[in-house]
């Protein structure tokens, strides 16, 4: 729909110009505005639809969180099911980014447990948690995990309003340091499994939220986006062009260039369309 729109647009703009003893009506001002209004909003649809082509392919991004042996690698296991992740006492067991994928419900998640944060005590450690860090920005949600049993971490800021961001205590089933009570978070046991299916639905609920999880039939990739916003910065170039009282031509070459761009996306068009569709909007040469 959206190059054919731009095909009878260029086509009728051509054919004013091209074949001015017709007495084509240009569409100029107001009529040709009104035409290019409703193509942008359809190339911004679909550039909307970049981040469900992502998470398609590659999960919702979950990272998990925290201080050292607070559980996240318990956490871990317990999400998948199974026994993924070597879990330790001792504090500093994961180094690296581990990533594994689960469906919950219907939906993809790419889980990520990361390197405990605490101060460096090594290069090696220093690098686990740079990953942590860089895991974080790219992060669609993250769960950052404490342990109630202890006091409450330096870095523990408590980012309880944030949508993309759930606060977990873990090892409900030992005794609640004090600096935790009536702390807003969910409460969990890896080791029992006690609130594990109301995370499960936390998860769920935050990725509908932030609309995560497709629904759209179409969901395009990298290349396709740089396609398409290069198509909506040609029609911004073509209204610009008309709102200063340019001439149909300067629109014209506009919206070809929008027309390609598209052409990249979802087909070539190529000269012989565009006559084709003058000669069946008009009657030339009758």
């Amino acid at each position: 729909k959206l190059r054919d729109e731009l095909i009878s647009l260029i086509a009728h703009i051509e054919a004013s110009i091209d074949f001015p003893e017709e007495g084509i009506d240009p569409d100029e001002g107001e009529t040709l505005s009104a035409r290019l209004d409703s193509i942008p909003g359809q190339i911004a649809a679909l550039l909307a639809t970049a981040d469900e082509g992502r998470v398609l392919r590659e999960g919702v991004r979950v990272v998990i969180y925290g201080a050292t042996n607070a559980g996240k690698s318990s956490l871990l296991n317990r999400l998948l099911g199974y026994d993924r992740v070597i879990v330790s006492n001792t504090h500093g067991t994961t180094r690296d980014t581990i990533e594994e994928m689960v469906n919950l419900e219907g939906v993809l998640i790419r889980l990520l447990d990361t390197a405990g944060l605490r101060a460096f005590e090594s290069d090696l450690e220093r690098e686990g948690i740079a990953r942590t860090e860089k895991s974080l920005q790219l992060a669609d949600l993250r769960l950052h995990i404490a342990d109630r049993n202890a006091p409450k971490p330096a870095h523990f800021n408590g980012r309880a309003g944030e949508p993309n961001e759930i606060l977990v205590l873990n090892k409900s089933d030992l005794p609640e340091a004090s600096e935790w009570k009536d702390f807003p978070a969910l409460r969990i046991s890896c080791a029992t499994g006690d609130g594990l299916p109301e995370l499960k639905e936390e998860i769920l609920a935050r990725v509908r939220q932030q609309n995560l999880r497709p629904e759209s039939a179409i969901a395009i990739n990298t290349r396709h986006r740089d396609c398409l916003r290069r198509a909506l910065e040609s029609c911004d170039r073509a209204q610009t062009a008309l709102g200063e009282g340019l001439s149909a031509e300067y629109v014209a070459v506009d919206l070809d260039e929008a027309l390609r761009s598209v052409g990249e996306v979802i087909g070539v068009v190529d000269v012989e369309q565009i006559l084709d569709s003058v000669f069946s909007q008009f009657c030339i040469g009758k």
